[in-house]
C-alpha cells in the first residue's frame, strides 16, 4: 500500500517529511534501467530507485484509460502518485515554435489569448477526468521563461494565466488533490501572484530561483518539489565536498517544512542515474523518508 506520506505532507506542510521522487523521466533513462518505455515502467523504475512517489505525465497512450489501474499498481508498490500536466502556453509551444507565438502575441494580442483559452478549455476538462483517480498531486508545467527572465510580459501573465490557476484550484476544492506549478528560468517576479491564487506546490530552476529564501517567505503557503541541482545530476562524481554541500543545501530547505527531493530538469540522459541514486542516500543520512 501506499505510504500516504504525501497525504501528509499536503495535510500537514510543516512536517519535515523528506519524499524523493522526480516529476519527468525520458524514455531513454527508462529503456536504460531496463523497464518499459510507458507509464507502467514508471512505477517499477521508481520502486527499484527507493523514491517515495511516481509522477505520471498526461496525456500519455495508457493513462486516458487506465488512470485508475495504473495508480492501483503504484500504491500496491508502496508509491503515492503524482501527475505532470501541461499548462495553456506549455501545450502551444508543443504545437508551435515558442519564437512564432511570441511573435503571434506582439502582432494580435487577442489571436494570441484566444489559442490560451482554446488549452484551458481542454485542460480543465481533464481536471474533470482525474477527479477521485487517487492522484494526490498534480504539477502544472509552463516553462514561460529563461535564465534572463520571462517570456513575454508579467502583466499578460497576470491578466490571462494567473485567474485561469485559481480558478483550477477552486476547481479541485472539494478534491484531495493539491495543485503545483513548474516552469525552468527565472520566474521570481510572478512568484507572489502564484502562491496567492492558491498554488502549493512548486518546481522551480535553483540556478535561477532562490528556493531557500521562496520557502522561508511564505513558509507553510509553499511546498517545494526540488533541492536537486542539475550539477549534482551531471557531475562525473562526488568529492567529500560536493556531498557536504549538497547536504547543507538539502537540510537547509527541509528544515523549513516537508520537502519533496527531485530535480528541476528532469532525468533526460541514463548517465544522471547514478548520482540520483548517491543523492537518494545522502538524503537518508539526512533525515528517514517517513518521519
Amino acid at each position: 500500500m501506499a505510504s500516504g506520506n504525501l497525504g501528509r505532507l499536503i495535510r500537514n506542510p510543516e512536517t519535515p517529511v523528506l519524499l524523493r521522487g522526480e516529476i519527468w523521466i525520458s524514455p531513454e533513462v527508462l529503456a536504460e534501467a531496463g523497464f518499459d518505455q510507458e507509464p507502467r515502467g514508471l512505477i517499477g523504475f521508481a520502486s527499484s530507485l527507493g523514491a517515495d512517489i511516481c509522477f505520471f505525465h498526461w496525456p500519455e497512450s495508457a493513462m486516458a484509460s487506465d488512470v485508475k489501474e495504473l495508480i492501483d499498481l503504484a500504491h500496491a508498490a508502496g508509491l503515492d502518485c503524482g501527475l505532470t500536466l501541461n499548462g495553456p502556453f506549455q501545450n502551444l509551444t508543443l504545437k508551435r515554435n515558442v519564437l512564432e507565438l511570441l511573435q503571434e502575441w506582439h502582432r494580435d494580442p487577442s489571436r494570441f489569448e484566444a489559442l490560451l483559452a482554446g488549452e484551458m478549455e481542454d485542460i480543465s476538462e481533464t481536471l474533470d477526468l482525474l477527479k477521485g483517480s487517487g492522484i494526490e498531486l498534480i504539477m502544472i508545467t509552463e516553462d514561460i521563461a529563461y535564465t534572463g527572465g520571462l517570456y513575454f510580459s508579467p502583466e499578460l501573465f497576470r491578466r490571462v494565466l494567473v485567474p485561469f490557476y485559481a480558478g483550477l484550484v477552486n476547481r479541485l476544492s472539494s478534491t484531495r488533490i493539491a495543485l503545483g506549478w513548474h516552469s525552468d528560468g527565472d520566474v521570481s517576479p510572478l512568484l507572489p501572484d502564484l502562491v496567492d491564487c492558491g498554488l502549493r506546490f512548486f518546481s522551480l530552476e535553483p540556478e535561477c530561483v532562490d528556493l531557500l529564501r521562496f520557502k522561508q517567505t511564505y513558509r507553510s503557503r509553499v511546498s517545494l518539489v526540488g533541492g536537486i541541482r542539475a550539477a549534482m545530476l551531471a557531475g562525473k562524481s562526488f568529492t567529500p565536498d560536493e556531498q557536504r554541500r549538497c547536504r547543507l543545501e538539502i537540510s537547509s530547505i527541509l528544515k523549513e517544512g516537508g520537502l519533496i527531493l527531485a530535480s528541476s530538469c528532469g532525468l533526460y540522459s541514463p548517465a544522471f542515474l547514478s548520482n540520483l541514486k548517491h543523492l537518494y542516500r545522502l538524503a537518508d543520512a539526512i533525515i528517514p523518508p517517513s518521519a
